[in-house]
């Protein structure tokens, strides 16, 4: 069956990058990536918006923008008002109780490391973290379509349950494999759960403050890394280990509780025609986008897992890699916050890969010749944290810009499948680099982690233009 797909040309008086409301007719084409561009072109009525908007400059003249969508109401999107806020508000919240707790897994792993796990080596514990991040990013696969089609309650009352109870007996553990079961399994199940639909249901409202919402929404994360370490800190060492994860337990479970009220579809149940399917993979920008975040979520979750126990090995104490992961996470909250804004004005793409590469100028500039500098780390802290606010936030506004709103939920869980795999790797792998070849060759991998990853997202950008270099196109 052939795709159809709806391409909007410019009005002169308009920015070279924005598009207008007048459409040109439906062309078949497997991939919508060619388009009539001279005067002959067919005119009809005006098309529905997409979830996002695409900049695809043909060979000459102005740019076209592509709608990834057929012809359907579901694709008229609030963009704002008091339902779609109070998602934006849900999605915080249950945000802040996922990947927050993501953000936290430093300090987590830097206690079992010195406590119950004391006899095991770096890279070992780093399974432990590293299996919640994988189970919370991997289900997404499957939890995706089941958003799409029936709907986030019961998936949400699910999630809340396997979390929340998975952090109750976290608190009893004391083998090893005690830690991988609770923490890595049953509470990552549950937290894939919950971020998946928060994140999903997101583009159901929002088109062109889409970069936006997702950014409020993720800095509920940046705010769980804020609060969760100081948290984890205290009551370690006033109330005791167990009653701190209860307490943890107790936070998450109210969080979830709020978000699961707040957020809601905007689509009919039953009518997404979302499915996972490999062929996503034959777009070429969905394709590089992943690959791209690949390597993002590889550099980000293994420098907010290893940076307070880097921060031990160079001499300073814990109190104080604390500290230096609050003051990351408080700036990556802000960063998550402005470059929704800046995204939804200068594109998505456009954003995230120059973020990228003030990230990258971040490790090799300050990090690796000032690492052991207590001055360095907290000015690494708060430039990293800034750009490296957008990696998670902006990404899945990427992905969506690509993809029909009925297929977000599809394609996230998709992409978070594979990437899950980074997740899974990057701590353990990072653990036997501080283990084996030491502290500088570690931030000199995540640093060219990140380089990768900034090209992988230059070459997306470029796919969008149908390979066709527009400097000022916004994408």
């Amino acid at each position: 069956m052939q795709k159809s797909a709806t391409a909007t040309l410019q009005d002169p008086a308009q920015e070279p990058w924005q598009s207008p409301s007048r459409s040109v007719a439906e062309y078949p084409t497997e991939y919508p990536t060619e388009y009539p561009t001279g005067h002959n072109a067919t005119f009809d009525e005006e098309a529905p918006r997409s979830a996002f908007s695409i900049i695809e400059p043909p060979a000459e003249l102005s740019t076209f923008t592509s709608h990834l969508t057929g012809h359907s109401t579901d694709d008229t999107f609030p963009d704002g008002g008091l339902k779609a806020w109070c998602v934006v508000a849900g999605s915080f919240c249950l945000l802040m109780a996922t990947f927050g707790v993501m953000n936290t897994t430093g300090i987590l792993q830097n206690y079992f490391a010195t406590h119950q796990l004391a006899s095991y080596s770096s890279s070992t514990i780093g399974w432990i973290p590293g299996l919640f991040t994988f189970f919370g990013l991997s289900i997404s696969v499957q939890v995706g379509p089941m958003f799409d089609r029936y709907g986030p309650k019961v998936i949400l009352i699910t999630g809340t349950a396997c979390y929340v109870i998975g952090l109750i007996l976290l608190a009893e553990s004391r083998l090893y494999w005690h830690f991988v079961l609770t923490l890595g399994v049953l509470s990552g199940t549950g937290s894939a759960l919950l971020s998946t639909v928060a994140l999903s249901s997101l583009p159901q409202w929002f088109d062109r403050r889409a970069a936006l919402a997702i950014g409020i929404s993720m800095a509920g994360a940046g705010l769980g890394g804020v609060v969760f370490p100081f948290v984890l800190r205290a009551g370690f060492t006033s109330l005791g280990y167990k009653w701190t994860i209860r307490l943890l337990a107790f936070v998450v479970l109210v969080l979830c509780v709020v978000g699961t009220v707040l957020v809601k579809a905007r689509l009919p149940k039953g009518r997404s025609k979302s499915t996972v399917n490999l062929r996503s993979l034959k777009d070429a920008r969905f394709t590089w986008l992943t690959l791209g975040i690949f390597g993002l979520e590889l550099e980000v979750f293994a420098g907010l897992g290893l940076y307070p126990t880097y921060v031990v090995m160079q001499g300073f104490s814990t109190n104080t890699s604390v500290v230096l992961l609050a003051v990351m996470n408080i700036a990556s909250t802000v960063g998550r916050l402005v470059a929704g804004g800046v995204a939804d004005r200068f594109g998505r793409i456009n954003t995230q890969t120059a973020l990228i590469a003030v990230g990258a100028f971040a490790v090799f500039v300050i990090w690796l010749p000032f690492g052991n500098s207590l001055v360095g780390l907290y000015l690494f802290s708060v430039i990293f944290g800034l750009a490296s606010g957008s990696f998670l936030s902006l990404s899945p506004a990427c992905i969506g810009q690509i993809s029909k709103a009925s297929e977000v939920g599809g394609r996230f869980g998709l992409t978070y499948s594979i990437v899950s795999f980074a997740t899974l790797i990057c701590i353990p792998i990072g653990g036997e680099m501080l283990d084996k070849v030491g502290k500088r060759a570690m931030v000199a991998y995540l640093g060219s982690v990140l380089i990768v990853s900034f090209g992988l997202f230059v070459m997306a950008r470029w796919a969008c233009l149908s390979y066709r270099w527009r400097w000022q196109a916004k994408i």
